[in-house]
C-alpha cells in the first residue's frame, strides 16, 4: 500500500485532537480515584499490609496528579513540540498505568478480603471504571484501563476465600469483553458525533464565506446599478433617489458641455468619452464628497445636488465648476484636444420656499438654456414663477 494512503487525513487529525480534548477535560475526575483509594486504605488498614497499602495509595495519587497537571499543560499548549499523536501515546500509557495500579491493587486486596471488605473493593473498582466512561471516545485508551482492572479482580477473586469466588471471577472475566463491546459501540457514536461536528463547523465556515461573497457581490451590484459606467459618477437612478431624500435646504445644478457634438464630430467618440470623464472629475473635485452628489443625466449633461446650502453658496460652487471645466485643457493633465466649456443652470430650495425635486430639476434645466442663449460658458440662476411675473 502506498505510504500516502497510510497518512492521517485532515479529518482524522481533527478528530484525534477532539478525542484528546474530551479525555483531558475529564481529568479533574481523577481525584475521585484518590477518594476511592482513601476509602479502600481505611477499610483494609492493618499493620501487616500498611506498607503495601501506602505504596498503592501513593501510585494512585501520583497518577491522578499527573492527569490533572498534564490536562492543564495541554490547555496552555505545553510542551509546544508535542503533537496530538504524542498526546495520544501519553494518554494510552497513563490509562494503562492507572488500570494496572487499580487492577493489581484491587486484585491483591480482593484476595485477602473478607465479605465486607470485598464488597467495598468491588464497588470502588466498578466506580473507577464508570468514571473512565469519557475515555470510550478513544477505544484503545479505554481498553487499556478497564481490562487490567477486571482481569486482575478476576484473578484476585479466584485466590480469595470468599464464598462463590469462582462466580465473581467469571463475572469479572466476562465484564472485560462486554465493556469493550459496549465501549466500542458508544465510542463509534461519539466519534461519529465528532466527525459531524467537524463537518457542521466546516459547512458553517463555507456558508459564512459564501454569505460574505454574496454580500460583497450585492454591494458591487448595488454600486454598478447606481453608477454611470463611463464616468464613474452616479447615474440617473441614484440621482433621483438622492434628490428625493435631499434636505429642505439644497440646490440642483444642471451642467451641459458646450458644443459637445462638434467635439465628437471633430475628434471621434473615443475622445468624446475622454472629455466626459475629465468633466466628471472636474465636477467631483468642486463639491463635498460625502454631502453632495454628481450624476450624469445622459449624453453631455450632468446634474449636481448640493445639500445644506444657500443661494450664494450654490452660485459660488457653480462658478467654481465652470472654471474647473474650462481649466481642464490648460492643466495638461488630461487628453483634452481643445478648450472645453460648460453652461450651468441652478435652482435653490429653502425651508421658506419649498419645492419638489422634480420642480428644481425643471428650473435648473430652464436656467441652462438661459445660459446658452446668453453666450454659453456661464452660470445662470433659475428664474422663479414669481420673478417672471414681476418681469412681465
Amino acid at each position: 500500500m502506498p505510504t500516502a494512503a497510510l497518512e492521517p487525513t485532515r479529518d482524522d487529525r481533527s478528530i484525534l485532537s477532539l478525542q484528546m480534548d474530551a479525555i483531558h477535560s475529564s481529568s479533574p475526575a481523577s481525584f475521585l480515584s484518590v477518594i476511592g483509594a482513601s476509602l479502600a486504605v481505611y477499610v483494609y488498614w492493618s499493620a501487616d499490609i500498611a506498607a503495601g497499602l501506602l505504596l498503592w495509595f501513593a501510585c494512585i495519587f501520583a497518577i491522578a496528579a499527573t492527569n490533572v497537571v498534564t490536562a492543564a499543560m495541554r490547555v496552555r499548549g505545553m510542551p509546544e513540540s508535542w503533537t496530538d499523536r504524542t498526546w495520544e501515546r501519553f494518554v494510552c500509557v497513563m490509562h494503562l498505568l492507572s488500570g494496572l495500579t487499580w487492577g493489581i491493587g484491587g486484585g491483591w486486596m480482593l484476595s485477602i478480603a473478607n465479605e465486607q471488605q470485598a464488597l467495598v473493593t468491588i464497588a470502588i473498582g466498578l466506580c473507577a471504571v464508570t468514571v473512565s466512561i469519557p475515555s470510550v471516545v478513544h477505544q484503545t485508551a479505554y481498553n487499556l484501563f478497564h481490562f487490567p482492572i477486571f482481569w486482575c479482580y478476576a484473578v484476585g477473586a479466584l485466590f480469595s476465600s470468599l464464598e462463590f469466588s469462582w462466580v465473581v471471577a467469571i463475572g469479572f472475566f466476562l465484564l472485560a469483553p462486554f465493556a469493550t463491546l459496549v465501549g466500542r459501540d458508544l465510542g463509534r457514536k461519539l466519534v461519529l458525533a465528532l466527525r459531524l461536528s467537524i463537518e457542521n463547523k466546516r459547512l458553517a465556515e463555507r456558508l459564512e464565506e459564501r454569505g460574505a461573497a454574496l454580500e460583497s457581490a450585492n454591494r458591487e451590484l448595488e454600486v454598478l446599478s447606481t453608477t454611470d459606467p463611463l464616468t464613474g459618477v452616479a447615474n440617473r437612478r441614484r440621482l433621483m433617489s438622492f434628490g428625493r431624500a435631499a434636505p429642505a435646504s439644497c440646490a440642483v445644478l444642471v451642467v451641459d458641455i458646450d458644443h459637445f457634438k462638434s467635439y465628437n464630430d471633430a475628434f471621434g467618440h473615443v475622445e468624446g468619452d475622454v472629455c466626459l470623464v475629465a468633466v466628471a472629475e472636474a465636477l467631483r473635485s468642486s463639491v463635498r464628497p460625502h454631502l453632495d452628489l454628481v450624476a450624469r443625466l445622459g449624453g453631455e449633461e450632468f446634474v449636481v445636488v448640493l445639500t445644506e446650502t444657500t443661494q450664494d453658496t450654490a452660485e459660488t460652487v457653480a462658478e467654481r465648476m465652470r472654471t474647473n471645466i474650462e481649466n481642464v485643457h490648460a492643466s495638461g493633465s488630461k487628453r483634452i484636444r481643445r478648450v472645453v466649456t460648460a453652461s450651468i443652470g441652478f435652482s435653490v430650495r429653502s425651508p421658506d420656499r419649498p419645492r419638489s425635486f422634480a420642480r428644481l430639476m425643471e428650473e435648473a434645466d430652464a436656467a441652462v438654456y438661459q445660459a446658452k442663449a446668453a453666450g454659453r460658458n456661464q452660470v445662470c440662476k433659475a428664474i422663479t414663477t414669481r420673478a417672471r411675473r414681476i418681469r412681465a
